[in-house]
C-alpha cells in the first residue's frame, strides 16, 4: 500500500489534505490480521502536548451457578467483590438479570459507602410496559460457523441444532448476526432482530462448501507417506509441509475471528460469538511429528518441529481482543462424541502409536475451543452429542447473569489487566473474563470503523460527510475512486502554536462488497495546520480529507471512522458506493 500526504500545505490550500491510491482497498482483498494501520505520517516538529481524557467503564457479566449448574439469583452488589491486577475496585455500575429482565439496574452515588451484603435483589424488577434490559445489556449473537474446519454432515447436524435454538430460545430483541469462513469471511446477514430471516440463511448454508473433508484427506495422505519414509528425515520434511499448509489455515482463521471481535467493540450491550467448528489445532501437525518420533527413533527430535507452528500467543491475543470488547465465545465441537479406535480403523488398524497420535489430535483440537470459552466468560461444548443440553445452558447464561462495572485507575498502556470477581456464598461457581487489554486510540477508530462498516454502528458527533467521485477504469476491471471526507473546522480542536494554530485527526478507511468480503483497514495520521490570521475564515468550511481508492466493480460501502486527537470525539460513518455503473 502506497500512501502520501504532503507534509505541509501553502496558506491558501488549508482546508484539504490529499493521500494517494490505496492501492490495497480492492473490496474482496483478504482481511488484514490485526488491521495494523497503514504507514503513518510523522507528527509535524513543534506539536502542542495535549491529552484527551477519556473514561472508560469496564463491564464484566458474572454467571453464578449452583453445583448442579442452575443459576444462582437474587444476589446484591454487596455478595461481589471485584478486583483488578490484585487490586480491589469500586463497584460501580450493577445490574443483575433473572430471565431477561433487569433487577437492580442502579448505581450508587459517587462516594458513597459500599451496599451492605444482601441475598435480595437491590430494586424491583422495571414496571410492566418498559424495557426488560437497557441498552447497554442487550445482546448481540454472531452466530460463526468455520468451514474451513468443519465436515459437512458434522455442520449441518449443528446447523439444525443452532436453528431450533434460535426459534425456541432467542428473546424477540436479540440482535442476530449469521457469518461463515471458508478462506474468507462472509456476513449472510447482518445482525437483526428478525430471526426468520437468519433462520432462512442457516438453512442455506447446509449446501455450501466445507473443508474439514480434504483436510481429513489430507492428513490421510501425510500417514501414508510416513509409512512408506526411508528415515525421519524423509517422514519429518511430508510432515512439515503439510505443517506449513494448516498454520496458514490456521492463522487466517484466528485473524478473521480477531476482526469479527473487533468489529463488535463499537457496539453497546453485551456480545458473544456462537463458534462452530470440528475444531482448531492448537498445535499444527503436533500429532504427526509425535508419530514419526515413535516411529523412526522413539524420542522427541521430530516433535521440536512442532513447537515452530504452535498458536498459543495468537489464541492469546484473539481472546484478549474478545475480553477488551466484552465478547464471550461459545464453541461448539460439531463433531461431537468420537471413539479413538475409530479413527485408527481408518488407516487399516495400525500399532498403537497411531491410536496414540489420534488422541493427540483431538486433544490438540479441543483444547483451543476450551480456552476460548474459559478466558472470555463463555461455555465451551466438546466430545458430546447432546447438543440440546448445551444450548440450554447458553440460553441460560444469556438470560441470567450479573454486570459489573468499575472505572479503572490506570493509564492507557496497552497492558493486559487480570479480573477476579469473588462471591461470598459457599457451593457457588463464578464464570467471568479472565481480564482484558487496554486499548490504544489508534485500535478503538478501527474497530469503530469496522462496527459502523459491517454493523451499520453509525455515529457522528463530528458532522463528518463522506463524497466519492466516478471511478476511472484501471486495468483488471478495478476503478480508481476518489473518496472525499470532509470533516467540518467548526467541531475540531485548534490549539495555538506560535503564527498558526495546530489540529490533529486519525482518519482510518475500509471498504466491504455486497458479498461481505471486507478489504483491510487502513489508517493515516493527518496533521492540521491553520494561520492564525485564517482561522475565523476556516471555522465556516469544512477540512477535507482525499483519498484514491482502487476498488472493484459493483456494488460497495465504504467505512471511515475520523478521530480529533486534540479533543478526543470521534465519527464512524459507512456509505453505500456503486462502481463502474
Amino acid at each position: 500500500m502506497t500512501v502520501s500526504t504532503p507534509a505541509s500545505t501553502p496558506p491558501r490550500r488549508v482546508l484539504r489534505r490529499r493521500a494517494g491510491v490505496l492501492a490495497a482497498l480492492a473490496a474482496g482483498a483478504a482481511l488484514a490480521g490485526g488491521a495494523a494501520p497503514a504507514e503513518q505520517l510523522a507528527e509535524p516538529a513543534g506539536q502542542p502536548f495535549v491529552e484527551a481524557v477519556e473514561v472508560n467503564v469496564v463491564n464484566v457479566d458474572v454467571y453464578v451457578t449452583d453445583r448442579d449448574g442452575r443459576p444462582v439469583l437474587g444476589l446484591g452488589r454487596g455478595d461481589f467483590e471485584l478486583f483488578e491486577d490484585g487490586r480491589p475496585m469500586e463497584i460501580t455500575n450493577f445490574y443483575a438479570v433473572a430471565s431477561g429482565a433487569v433487577a437492580a439496574p442502579a448505581a450508587p452515588p459517587s462516594g458513597s459507602p459500599p451496599a451492605a451484603r444482601s441475598s435480595e435483589p437491590e430494586t424491583a424488577p422495571p414496571a410492566a410496559g418498559t424495557p426488560a434490559t437497557p441498552v447497554s445489556q442487550q445482546l448481540h449473537l454472531v452466530i460463526y460457523v468455520d468451514n474451513q474446519f468443519l465436515r459437512p454432515f458434522n455442520r449441518n447436524k449443528v446447523v439444525d441444532e443452532v436453528r431450533r435454538f434460535l426459534h425456541r430460545k432467542a428473546e424477540r430483541g436479540d440482535r442476530v448476526m449469521l457469518a461463515t469462513y471458508e478462506k474468507s469471511l462472509h456476513v449472510r446477514h447482518p445482525f437483526t432482530t428478525d430471526h426468520g430471516a437468519v433462520l432462512e440463511e442457516l438453512e442455506k448454508i447446509k449446501t455450501h462448501s466445507a473443508f474439514g473433508v480434504q483436510a481429513r484427506t489430507e492428513r490421510r495422505d501425510v500417514l501414508r507417506r510416513i509409512d512408506t519414509s526411508r528415515d525421519a528425515f524423509e517422514a519429518v520434511t511430508h510432515v512439515d509441509f503439510y505443517a506449513k499448509s494448516l498454520h496458514h489455515d490456521l492463522t487466517q482463521s484466528i485473524d478473521t475471528l480477531k476482526e469479527i471481535v473487533g468489529s463488535l467493540a463499537g457496539l453497546e450491550g453485551r456480545k458473544a460469538v456462537l463458534y462452530v467448528s470440528d475444531g482448531l489445532p492448537m498445535s499444527p501437525a503436533e500429532d504427526l511429528f509425535f508419530l514419526v518420533d515413535q516411529k523412526f527413533s522413539g524420542g522427541t527430535t521430530a516433535q521440536l518441529n512442532a513447537a515452530r507452528y504452535r498458536s498459543r500467543n495468537a489464541f492469546n491475543e484473539l481472546t484478549a481482543r474478545a475480553n477488551a470488547n466484552r465478547v464471550s465465545f461459545y464453541t461448539i465441537e460439531a463433531a461431537g462424541l468420537t471413539s479413538h479406535g475409530s479413527l485408527s480403523a481408518e488407516y487399516g488398524g495400525r500399532d498403537s502409536s497411531t491410536l496414540d497420535a489420534d488422541v493427540l489430535m483431538q486433544q490438540n483440537r479441543r483444547e483451543p475451543l476450551l480456552l476460548m470459552a474459559e478466558q472470555t466468560g463463555g461455555l465451551a461444548t466438546i466430545n458430546t452429542n447432546n447438543f440440546d443440553a448445551a444450548f440450554d445452558a447458553i440460553a441460560q447464561d444469556f438470560r441470567n447473569y450479573y454486570s459489573l462495572g468499575y472505572t479503572p485507575v490506570h493509564a492507557v498502556q496497552g497492558r493486559f489487566h487480570r479480573i477476579e470477581v469473588r462471591v461470598e456464598r459457599p457451593g457457588v461457581k463464578v464464570r467471568y473474563r479472565s481480564g482484558y487489554r487496554d486499548k490504544s486510540p489508534a485500535t478503538r477508530v478501527n474497530e469503530g470503523t469496522l462496527a459502523a462498516l459491517i454493523h451499520g454502528a453509525e455515529s457522528n458527533p463530528l458532522g463528518v460527510r463522506v463524497e466519492t467521485g466516478r471511478g476511472r477504469p484501471t486495468a483488471k476491471g478495478h476503478y480508481q475512486v476518489p473518496l472525499m471526507v470532509h470533516v467540518p473546522f467548526d467541531s475540531l480542536a485548534l490549539l495555538p502554536q506560535g503564527e498558526v494554530h495546530r489540529g490533529s485527526l486519525l482518519v482510518s478507511v475500509a471498504v466491504v462488497d455486497d458479498q461481505g468480503r471486507l478489504s483491510p483497514l487502513h489508517q493515516q495520521q493527518v496533521p492540521i495546520e491553520v494561520p492564525d490570521g485564517e482561522v475565523a475564515e476556516a471555522r465556516r468550511h469544512d477540512f477535507i480529507y482525499e483519498v484514491e481508492l482502487l476498488m472493484r466493480g459493483g456494488q460497495q460501502f465504504v467505512g471511515v471512522g475520523v478521530r480529533d486527537d486534540f479533543a478526543g470525539g470521534a465519527s464512524f460513518v459507512r456509505r453505500p458506493v456503486e462502481i463502474g455503473t
